[in-house]
């Protein structure tokens, strides 16, 4: 009997001690979209008006003792072209692509460690100055926000996260906690190199650049703050010869229905390439606020980027930012998005002009709205 009580009090505490949990969570986004892009217009149904459609698993294992194990398979997929979700971009007869490729798995994705000591994940994981981004201004990556074109997560303008990464999350104190982001710089082995088959693909490309940053995050009552440091050394990493700098600053604060929001940005290359018209030496600012009314929520942003090097010193690209949600449940909007951006800067890529600008013409203004729906779970 005394075998039995001990044997059923160990098979109670391993089953309690290998507790975890699932969770699914997403947001399907699609609606109509209007853009304006030097003068050249294009109309249709896209997707990702107000937030990037996706799916994420997530699963957390009670490892006991305050312990936890925790895991992220996210996938962003397309919701208007099915060749775009099997990693084909399609094309017109002239070559046009008509579809986004992407390929399942394209999310954050990693594992690790929590507890008293705080958390730490390895995978492809998201740069704190996405936290920054969304603290600082009220839509995100999508129509409204600039993102890509004079606000930006990383050095390239198209990327939240990096691969074979490592971060680190300081418990709260208060509503405080501090991050470390790690991933190292591969780089080939010789000069003129195509390719290096003997280098070991587990440590990632052999040709990728490294990305370190250090944030700061508070959010306590009415008050949310953010501050991210991010590098990015891409010198000898293929013909790349330069290092960039993105520092980024965000915060809000809720007065009843009232929320306004300040973002700033400063990005810096440095290097051999970081000469002349190639120079990037940009600061962005944005106020921002939202108001509700019951099921509505308006929103308006204002921001100028000012270019301090390169063939436009001076000079500064405008972004006006409008939106409005209308809850048809706790989890279901319908919004509407409107950007307006006047790139007289025209310094966002090195010596080009922002995304969607690379045409020739003298016109520099780029607008874009959308009218969907948006549902998360």
């Amino acid at each position: 009997m005394k075998k039995s009580l001990i044997a059923l009090a160990a098979f109670a505490a391993t089953t309690a001690f290998a507790q975890s949990s699932v969770s699914i969570t997403g947001t399907f986004d699609a609606g109509y979209q209007s853009l304006n892009y030097k003068g050249t217009s294009i109309k249709g149904f896209n997707q990702n008006g107000s937030a990037t459609s996706g799916i994420q698993f997530r699963v957390t294992e009670d490892l006991g003792q305050g312990m936890a194990a925790n895991f992220i398979f996210g996938s962003d997929f397309n919701v208007v072209s099915r060749d775009g979700n099997a990693g084909v971009a399609t094309t017109s007869a002239a070559g046009d692509a008509s579809a986004t490729a992407g390929t399942w798995g394209n999310g954050e994705l990693g594992g690790g460690l929590s507890g008293a000591f705080g958390r730490f994940d390895i995978g492809h994981l998201a740069f704190n100055t996405l936290t920054t981004g969304a603290t600082g201004q009220p839509f995100g990556t999508a129509f409204g926000s600039g993102f890509g074109s004079v606000y930006r997560v990383n050095a390239a303008g198209t990327r939240v996260r990096d691969d074979n990464a490592f971060r680190y999350v300081t418990p709260s104190f208060s509503g405080l906690t501090a991050v470390i982001y790690k991933s190292y710089k591969q780089t080939k082995t010789g000069t003129g190199i195509a390719a290096d088959t003997n280098f070991n693909p587990a440590l990632g490309g052999y040709d990728k650049l490294g990305s370190q940053e250090v944030g700061v995050n508070y959010a306590n009552g009415p008050l949310a703050v953010s501050y991210s440091t991010l590098t990015q050394d891409n010198n000898q990493v293929g013909t790349g010869s330069t290092e960039n700098k993105i520092n980024s600053l965000g915060a809000n604060y809720a007065m009843g229905p009232l929320k306004v929001f300040l973002f700033n940005q400063t990005n810096k290359n440095s290097g051999a390439g970081a000469t002349g018209t190639a120079a990037i030496d940009t600061k962005y600012t944005t106020v921002s606020a939202t108001y509700a009314m019951g099921a509505t929520t308006l929103m308006l942003q204002t921001g100028t980027l000012k270019a301090n090097a390169g063939a436009n010193t001076g000079k500064s690209s405008k972004i006006t930012g409008l939106g409005l949600d209308y809850a048809l449940s706790k989890r279901t909007n319908a919004y509407l998005r409107s950007e307006s951006i006047n790139d007289e800067a025209g310094v966002i890529s090195g010596a080009t002009q922002m995304a969607g600008f690379s045409a020739t013409g003298t016109d520099t203004k780029r607008t874009r709205t959308a009218l969907g729906v948006r549902h998360t779970w």
